[in-house]
């Protein structure tokens, strides 16, 4: 649910490749007011986290969950985590409500790897997604691959992006840049590091209002980037 009224919210997705205490200062410079880490240590179990105002984490491996950190005096009340993803969870802040993803592979059950994880979860949790939602993270997954999976999923990328649009959210990137999906532009993910192995599977949802209106919308450059993580963080700056 949004607070009443409406309020600049600048917002990032940045999976940081473990060690996000020793990272921090990088997404920090970008001045966040709430961000998305997947891949980060639990900030219970080590780090200094003074530079956030609140923090909400995630995972069955201390060094390896996601995260969701505030600033400017946002306030995290609430969250659930999602049973049948170790790595998904809703957060209720003062400012919007997160839904924030970090997909994975499942060997023992491949029909719900990676995008066949958000799609179970979108199913199985509908009261936690609405038009008033952002839902953000690393999907692990663009459109193209869902012609020739490995094994069928339980739901593909495009069985997700039509949940999201029903619930009345739409992809921030991909309605400031006026990209098509699987013909994006700018990259979230270079694989090993490459820079000549692009791909674009991180994603900020958000209200079909706020993409009818001005939204922000920044990727980071390969070379800023690159020493810290296999990916780059995405920026959205909107209003909620």
């Amino acid at each position: 649910m949004l607070s009443e009224g409406t309020t600049d919210v600048r917002l990032t997705v940045w999976n940081c490749n473990q060690a996000f205490r020793r990272k921090q200062h990088q997404l920090l410079d970008l001045e966040p007011d709430i961000a998305v880490v997947p891949e980060c240590e639990d900030p219970s179990k080590k780090g200094d986290w003074s530079a956030w105002t609140d923090w909400a984490w995630t995972g069955d491996d201390p060094h390896r969950g996601i995260g969701v950190f505030t600033r400017n005096d946002i306030a995290i009340s609430d969250t659930t985590e999602i049973a049948e993803a170790d790595h998904f969870l809703h957060v209720e802040t003062d400012s919007v409500d997160v839904l924030a993803v970090w997909a994975m592979n499942d060997r023992e059950n491949p029909r719900q790897r990676y995008i066949g994880q958000v799609h179970t979860a979108l199913e199985t949790h509908r009261q936690l997604v609405d038009e008033d939602t952002v839902v953000a993270g690393d999907f692990n997954w663009n459109v193209t691959w869902d012609e020739s999976p490995n094994s069928p999923l339980r739901g593909d990328f495009a069985d997700v992006r039509g949940a999201l649009n029903g619930a009345g959210l739409y992809s921030a990137y991909h309605a400031a840049r006026g990209d098509e999906f699987g013909e994006e532009t700018e990259a979230t993910l270079y694989m090993h590091k490459k820079e000549e192995r692009p791909y674009h599977i991180d994603y900020v949802f958000v209200p079909e209002r706020q993409t009818e209106s001005a939204v922000g919308v920044t990727v980071g450059g390969y070379d800023d980037w690159i020493d810290a993580s296999d990916h780059v963080p995405l920026v959205v700056e909107t209003d909620l």
